[in-house]
């Protein structure tokens, strides 16, 4: 059957390519017995509201294994203790004040070990690289979420993070993450993979984990209980009237899309934000996101070619900013636990972004959000309620968000066999993001994964590489 869900359709089926993999083993991981207390809850903030219905995150992280299966298994069963409302589910009542994550003696997660069908190292390095490669290639390596439990008109219960090792015998290991953005934001995901892996590399010890405090995840909830505008109330209030199952589906439509990851070296980033002290010298905020997210953003819109015919038509690129640290009263700890996330959204003129200045325009319009977004508390939620009006306003073929941020070290997640040879963000697929990671190996680099169908992703390869070559 074909669903919609903000106007991108999706296929709600299990995809034929499995057959590409074998199921060694699907167990469940949990916190070890008498590890975490009988019952635990976390409720959601208005912070985690606005992601209630957004399609499941999914990640995969390659690294080189040059061995067999064996003894693969058993050290890489994920300790959850220390995260444990992951393991856990959302429970949403319609009629209840707000949902809340619960963690119950017994929850678990699902965890799959498999074997890739490949007997030689072309179909690893070939899913490693950065040129074109066929979408649906990746979908056997993707973790498939439980499904949502109806318990009765008034219980809905949802499984929040699924997750699949795929081994390529003598030649590499695929990690597998699907996970409900509403229980965690990048920062958040990014803690508890550190916390697995440092766990994992010395033989399920968890002694390092207890002393590297930056990973400890925080689960208070008192700062972002203070909600003097009743955002929260309006959030749940517009949310509760959809049903939850609309847009949680598993697959996007993957018709002749292929994935590509370009890379924006250093030395590109120096030139662009050389010509915007030159072009635009009042801009304050000149970062590399904010030349990187420029320069994609402008590409991607000049890529559909004849597809956009009125040059009024508006363009929107939007991101999102992390509010951890000194915007509260106390402020909120690194390692808080689940979204906190402000939201920023920029609006063109297709003809300003396609035109000679498209690149300095874009760049203006970012810095300047950048440089005004909130800075205190009271800010932070007035952003948050504009941010989401904004949402309504918006063509959803007409905008551009970013997944990830170079900061948030996905390369450093090293199980013990060395770091990560390469990410990629399979989500991107149906939200029509691009994503941004760092560099494994080249320091102040970034990457920039892109899904598109094969025509616009040619045309975009020739618009970045052209561009950057003339600056």
């Amino acid at each position: 059957c074909i669903k919609i869900w903000y106007g991108l359709q999706l296929i709600d089926t299990y995809m034929p390519w499995t057959n590409m993999v074998t199921v060694l083993e699907h167990c469940r991981a949990a916190p070890p017995p008498g590890t975490v207390a009988a019952e635990q809850s976390l409720p959601l903030t208005f912070f985690d509201l606005p992601w209630l219905h957004f399609p499941r995150v999914q990640q995969l992280l390659f690294y080189e294994f040059p061995h067999p299966k064996t003894h693969f298994i058993d050290t890489l069963i994920p300790n959850l203790k220390h995260y444990f409302p992951l393991a856990g589910n959302l429970i949403i009542r319609p009629d209840s004040i707000r949902p809340e994550i619960r963690y119950m003696d017994g929850d678990s997660v699902s965890l799959i070990f498999a074997e890739s069908s490949s007997s030689n190292d072309h179909d690893f390095n070939h899913l490693t690289g950065n040129h074109a490669r066929n979408a649906e290639e990746f979908y056997p390596l993707v973790p498939q979420m439980p499904q949502v439990t109806n318990v009765s008109d008034t219980l809905v219960l949802v499984p929040l993070l699924a997750l699949q090792v795929t081994l390529f015998p003598n030649f590499g290991i695929c990690l597998g993450i699907t996970y409900h953005h509403v229980a965690a934001d990048a920062n958040t995901l990014i803690r508890f993979l550190k916390s697995w892996a440092s766990i994992a590399k010395l033989g399920g010890d968890d002694q390092a984990f207890l002393a590297n405090g930056s990973l400890h995840p925080f689960y208070g909830r008192t700062v972002q209980r203070k909600d003097p505008n009743g955002l929260e109330t309006s959030l749940w209030s517009k949310a509760r009237e959809i049903q939850f199952d609309e847009g949680q589906l598993q697959y996007p439509d993957l018709t002749n899309k292929v994935r590509a990851t370009f890379v924006m070296r250093q030395a590109h980033v120096q030139r662009l934000k050389k010509l915007v002290s030159a072009r635009r010298p009042t801009l304050l905020h000149v970062s590399t996101f904010t030349v990187t997210c420029a320069y994609v953003w402008v590409c991607m819109v000049r890529s559909r070619g004849d597809e956009v015919a009125d040059e009024d038509e508006l363009e929107h690129f939007t991101w999102s900013a992390d509010c951890r640290g000194a915007r509260f009263d106390p402020p909120t700890p690194e390692t808080y636990f689940g979204n906190c996330l402000t939201g920023c959204m920029v609006t063109a003129k297709n003809s300003q972004l396609v035109g000679e200045e498209g690149f300095l325009t874009a760049t203006e319009l970012i810095g300047e959000a950048i440089s005004k977004r909130a800075q205190n508390e009271e800010g932070v939620l007035k952003v948050m309620e504009t941010w989401l009006l904004n949402y309504k306003e918006v063509k959803w073929n007409r905008m551009v968000s970013v997944a990830g941020s170079p900061r948030l070290g996905f390369y450093s997640t090293n199980f013990g066999w060395g770091m990560p040879i390469k990410s990629e963000i399979i989500s991107i697929d149906g939200t029509g993001a691009f994503s941004l990671t760092e560099c494994r190996d080249s320091e102040g680099d970034v990457e920039i994964g892109l899904s598109f169908p094969k025509i616009q992703m040619d045309a975009f390869a020739t618009i970045f590489a052209h561009d950057l070559e003339i600056i």
